[in-house]
């Protein structure tokens, strides 16, 4: 009796912690005894269950990371959009401010791309697309999406620059990102 139980025992903490696994639940372990086959067995379980673990938080991660980086440019086209239907904006600006939104529209498409190729990342295969660039322009475009923002604050902004023209060689949309990120 003891024996069997002895055996037995782990594979029903096994059993039950497969279900939970299958509820979502990886917080479930297995108590490893000894160094048999049923000990390997508890190991080689509760290293799966940390992996789907870290897997799970990855993904939950990753999933807030998304629907952040696909509202930034959302949020800036749709009020800079209100902004010219209301009439807040000036005519004289419509252009500059379409301009604006054509590239965050553009930035939006570049993000979505990069979703679709989410399974590259997963291969090893995604690469950085190093791009020269000027790194004071995607400031200033930065600032320019939160002008709206900073008017409802009444805060004052000064941009500076020791140069005109600041280039980089680097990845433009992840540049962006971290830019406005900051900014935000």
């Amino acid at each position: 009796y003891f024996i069997t139980e002895r055996i037995i025992h782990p594979l029903k903490t096994m059993t039950s912690a497969a279900k939970s696994f299958a509820e979502g639940d990886f917080s479930s372990r297995v108590e490893v005894y000894g160094g048999d086959e049923i000990a390997e067995l508890a190991k080689a379980f509760n290293n799966m269950a940390e992996s789907l673990d870290r897997f799970e938080r990855m993904r939950n991660s990753f999933l807030a990371n998304v629907s952040h980086d696909l509202r930034t440019p959302m949020t800036t086209i749709s009020g800079f959009i209100d902004g010219i239907t209301s009439g807040a904006i000036p005519p004289e600006k419509h252009d500059y401010y379409l301009g604006v939104i054509s590239n965050e529209v553009h930035r939006l498409s570049r993000l979505v791309t990069d979703l679709l190729d989410i399974s590259r990342l997963e291969s090893g295969d995604r690469k950085i697309k190093f791009e020269p660039f000027d790194v004071a322009e995607v400031a200033r475009i930065v600032l320019i999406s939160f002008e709206q923002k900073i008017e409802e604050k009444n805060l004052d902004v000064i941009f500076e620059s020791d140069s005109d023209s600041m280039n980089v060689l680097a990845d433009k949309d992840g540049i962006h990102q971290v830019m406005y990120n900051l900014c935000h």
